[in-house]
């Protein structure tokens, strides 16, 4: 057992948001401690995570505020563009299409594709070096009390905590959520995301595409080089199929359903598998506790939306923390919940109603949905409001 650890803000969870969280608290001058039940992040093993995350310019200011941006930067490639386009024809190929030119925001770039194990140890690294912060990896949280004035709190390896606010962030199967009482909303869509690193033969140009397929969409993200990150969305069965494949069967299959977007596709790494579902808490707090990232809501990988609305997330906890005398207070809390609900369930809507619309096979749904795309496409003015409610602004 460990000496008591005294702190303003306790963050259950290690993966992104949660060390989003814990270097912009930090670097606003809290003493913030983060639990993860993972490995520390480490240069062996942060490259072997090939997952990619679409970080949008809103939360690039949320990561510069913590100070780990110009760490995360030099692995990120710069998204200047996102194309959408419709595949749900009687064949499965490109009929219509819509460019989105973060010109047209008046900025060079919508964001950044990040490589997630990169970005996690630059976030790591940020915060061990800082005086008011630490992570402690390789540890639970086993049992807590949420009084009145603080969280009383005994992690896995019996080193007793007390903390002014107790945060969330360990993602889908949130124990925090479950054990504070906060209820959750969940449902499903008898789909899985399939995701790889690929390399082309053909320049992305920073460019993501967005191809919706009857059943799900097939989505790059573009990396540095001609690499890129891979989700592809699928009824349960064929995303099985797919991630059963050899090597040299699923890249014949993924040309022929990328129709050459980006030349010929040369190589895979990894593939991961995961169910495509929706979540969303029915609340955001409890006593002295409050939810961010996952384990508030959750939904499938469709207009990089999920982690960029955890940052928002991040940024709000973060920006009412800095002007409270208390971080864990009941108003402060109720705050955070009328500020972030709205977003979040406006968000969920938005995403479920998207994946309903691109999984479905009724030509009715297809044809409606080209037809919008069409109309998106060559509007300057809504293209434009698309973008900006993209970026969550």
């Amino acid at each position: 057992m460990s000496e008591r650890i005294e702190t303003d803000i306790l963050v259950i969870g290690g993966g992104l948001a949660g060390l989003a969280l814990t270097a912009r608290l930090a670097a606003d001058g809290h003493d913030v401690t983060c639990i993860d039940a993972g490995t520390a992040p480490s240069p062996k093993t942060a490259p072997r995570d090939q997952r990619t995350t679409a970080i949008l310019m809103p939360g690039i200011d949320t990561l510069r505020k913590s100070g780990a941006w110009d760490a995360i930067a030099p692995d990120a490639q710069p998204l200047h563009g996102m194309k959408i386009v419709d595949c749900g024809g009687a064949n499965p190929v490109p009929r219509d299409e819509a460019m989105f030119d973060a010109t047209e925001t008046g900025a060079e770039a919508f964001g950044w594709n990040v490589q997630n194990g990169l970005a996690r140890l630059a976030l790591a690294t940020q915060i061990d070096a800082q005086p008011n912060a630490r992570l402690i990896c390789d540890t639970r949280i086993g049992h807590w009390i949420a009084r009145q004035d603080r969280v009383l709190a005994t992690l896995s390896d019996g080193t007793p905590v007390s903390a002014r606010l107790l945060v969330g962030a360990d993602g889908r199967g949130s124990v925090v959520r479950m054990k504070s009482g906060i209820g959750l909303r969940k449902w499903g869509y008898a789909q899985k995301a399939l995701a790889a690193r690929v390399e082309h033969t053909r320049p992305h140009e920073g460019v993501s595409i967005e191809m919706h397929h009857v059943g799900g969409p097939l989505t790059f993200a573009p990396l540095p080089g001609e690499h890129s990150g891979l989700v592809w969305m699928n009824p349960d069965a064929e995303a099985d199929r797919l991630a059963a494949l050899d090597d040299t069967a699923f890249l014949e299959e993924l040309n022929r359903r990328s129709d050459g977007v980006y030349g010929e596709i040369t190589a895979t790494a990894p593939r991961a598998l995961w169910p495509a579902t929706t979540q969303v808490a029915t609340g955001l707090t409890a006593t002295r506790t409050v939810l961010i990232a996952e384990a508030a809501h959750a939904f499938p990988p469709i207009g990089a939306q999920g982690f960029n609305l955890s940052l928002r997330d991040v940024e709000t906890l973060a920006t009412l923390c800095a002007t409270a005398d208390d971080p864990g207070a009941e108003e402060m809390l109720a705050r955070y919940s009328r500020q972030r609900m709205p977003d979040i369930l406006a968000r969920t809507a938005g995403v479920d109603l998207l994946n309903r619309s691109v999984r479905s096979s009724a030509r009715p749904v297809r044809d409606l949905r080209r037809a919008g795309l069409s109309i998106l496409g060559r509007t300057p003015p809504l293209r434009r409001l698309a973008m900006k409610i993209g970026l969550g602004r």
